[in-house]
């Protein structure tokens, strides 16, 4: 798949195989999940069910905990972006 550069803004271009893969229509949230030594892309629904797996866990998790986490983090990440 062909690559993108980084403008000194920090955007990229998705390639048009990689938005017709994952069905990114112009206007869709995407979602950022950092691992060992890359970077997933993830399409963002709405609901808490558009957060599994942006937390990593590595036991059982209380879902009230995770849940409130989870939403605390989106509540900081829409504040940075006002």
């Amino acid at each position: 798949m062909k690559g993108s550069k980084v403008s000194s803004k920090g955007q990229i271009t998705l390639p048009i195989e990689a938005r017709k893969h994952l069905n990114i229509q112009p206007g869709v949230r995407v979602r950022f999940v950092l691992e060992e030594d890359c970077i997933r892309i993830v399409p963002v629904e709405n609901g808490i069910e558009a957060l599994r797996g942006t937390i990593q866990v590595s036991e059982p998790q209380d879902f009230k905990v995770v849940r409130h986490q989870a939403m605390k983090e989106l509540a900081n990440e829409r504040n940075t972006h006002h």
